[in-house]
C-alpha cells in the first residue's frame, strides 16, 4: 500500500520529540505534506529540521485541513483539540487526535455529531495501549484481579524532554498567543468545572488528570479494568502548580484500583508501574519515559507452579508510538480499528469529572459547570 499524505497540527514538544522522528523515518507509510501551528515560526523551525518546505507551513489550521493534498490529519497541539477535530472530520479527513479528545461533555458532543454526520474516522492517541508489553499482558492474564495498583513518579516536562529528541531553541509563542491559549484553557475549564472549580483545580483537571493520568486510564481499560466508582481522592499541596494525587476507585465487579500520581520536579527519571494481582497470578508492567524511544517496557508475569512459582519476563523495544502510528495507517487505508474513540473519550471524561467532583466535595468548593449534571 502507498504512503498516506498527512498534515500535522501542532509543532510543540510531542511532535518534535516523537511523532516527526517516527513519521519521517517511516516513509513507507507516511509523507508529511503540511504543518500548521498558530506560532508559525515554530512550524518553520520544525520544517527546517526535518527537511519539509516552509511553503507548506500554515498559521491557520483550517487552511491546511482544507488542502486537497492532505489525506489525514494528526492533531498534536496542546490545549483543547475539539474545534480542530470537528473541523477535520467535517472536511472528510481521517483524524488522529492526541489525548485528551475533549475536556467537556459539550466538546465531546460536538465531536460525536461531526463524526456521525461526516462519516469520517477518528483515533485517539493512547499510545501505551499499543505497547507490545501491554498486548502481551492481555494474552497472559487468565483471571479477574483482586486489586490493581498504578504508581507514577513524574518529573517536570523539561526534566523529561532534556533526554529526548526535542528540537532545541524552538521559537516561543508571542504574548498575544499566550494570552489566547490561557483564555481558551480557562473557558473550557469553567465549562467543565464552573468558575470556582476552574480557579481552584482547573489545571489539575486539564493538565494532570486529562493530560497525563489519562494514559493510565487507557492502559487499565486495555486490561479490562473500568473504574466506575471513585471512593476517595487526595491531592496535595492543594492549589499549587505541582499537585500530586491519589485516587481510590472500584470497577463494577468490585476490583479495587489505586492510582498514585506524584509530581516530583527534580526527580531523576520518569517511572510508571502497574501491578495487577489476583489470588492466582500477578502481572507487573514497568514503562520507561515516553519521550525516550527504544527503551524497553517490561512485563513480569508470575504464576503458582505446585508449591513453587514461575515468572515469565517479556521486554518490548519497539516504541508504542510507532505501533500506534502503524494502526493509524491501517485505519486510513481500511477504515478498521478495534477501539471506539467516542466511547473511550466519554469514559475518560466521566472518570475525570468524578475525580474533580470528589476534590470539590473534599475541599468544600462550590460545584459548577458540568459537575452539576
Amino acid at each position: 500500500m502507498s504512503a498516506i499524505k498527512v498534515g500535522i497540527v501542532g509543532t510543540g514538544s510531542v511532535a518534535s520529540s516523537v511523532h516527526l522522528p517516527i513519521l519521517t523515518r517511516r516513509t513507507d507509510l507516511f509523507e508529511i505534506v503540511a504543518l500548521a501551528d498558530l506560532n508559525v515560526n515554530a512550524a518553520h523551525a520544525l520544517a527546517d529540521r526535518f527537511g519539509i518546505s516552509r511553503d507548506v507551513c500554515f498559521s491557520d489550521p483550517k487552511k491546511m485541513i482544507d488542502s486537497k493534498e492532505v489525506d489525514a490529519v494528526l492533531i498534536l497541539n496542546s490545549g483543547s483539540h475539539a474545534e480542530i477535530v470537528e473541523m477535520a472530520l467535517r472536511a472528510g479527513k481521517t483524524v488522529f487526535c492526541e489525548k485528551p479528545l475533549a475536556y467537556s461533555r459539550a466538546e465531546l458532543n460536538r465531536i460525536e455529531k461531526a463524526k456521525s454526520e461526516s462519516g469520517s474516522n477518528l483515533m485517539i492517541g493512547y499510545m501505551k495501549t499499543f505497547d507490545p508489553a501491554v498486548v502481551e499482558a492481555q494474552k497472559a492474564i487468565k483471571t479477574r484481579p483482586r486489586t490493581v495498583d498504578v504508581l507514577v513518579l513524574h518529573p517536570s516536562g523539561d526534566s523529561q524532554l532534556v533526554t529526548s529528541d526535542e528540537s532545541l531553541n524552538m521559537p516561543k509563542p508571542s504574548a498575544d498567543l499566550i494570552e489566547l491559549f490561557t483564555k481558551s484553557r480557562t473557558a473550557v475549564q469553567e465549562d467543565a468545572l464552573g468558575k470556582a472549580g476552574a480557579a481552584s483545580f482547573g489545571n489539575l483537571y486539564s493538565e494532570m488528570v486529562l493530560g497525563s493520568v489519562i494514559h493510565e486510564f487507557s492502559v487499565l481499560r486495555a486490561l479490562d479494568i473500568h473504574i466506575t466508582e471513585v471512593d476517595h481522592v487526595d491531592r496535595w499541596p492543594a492549589g499549587s502548580a505541582s499537585d500530586s494525587i491519589i485516587i481510590f476507585g472500584r470497577t463494577a465487579d468490585g476490583v479495587r484500583v489505586t492510582v498514585r500520581w506524584f509530581y516530583l520536579d527534580q526527580y531523576p527519571m520518569y517511572q510508571e508501574e502497574i501491578r495487577w494481582v489476583s489470588g492466582e497470578e500477578g502481572h507487573h508492567i514497568v514503562f520507561p519515559s515516553p519521550y525516550i524511544l527504544r527503551v524497553p517496557t517490561q512485563l513480569i508475569s508470575t504464576y503458582r507452579k505446585g508449591i513453587d512459582h514461575q515468572s515469565n519476563k517479556f521486554e518490548s523495544y519497539k516504541p508504542a508510538f510507532e505501533v500506534e502510528l502503524e494502526a493509524f495507517y491501517q485505519l486510513v487505508k481500511t477504515g478498521k480499528q478495534s477501539a471506539d474513540p467516542i466511547a473511550d473519550g466519554l469514559e475518560d471524561l466521566a472518570l475525570a469529572q468524578k475525580i474533580a467532583k470528589k476534590i470539590a466535595e473534599n475541599e468544600d468548593i462550590a460545584l459548577g459547570g458540568e459537575l452539576l449534571l
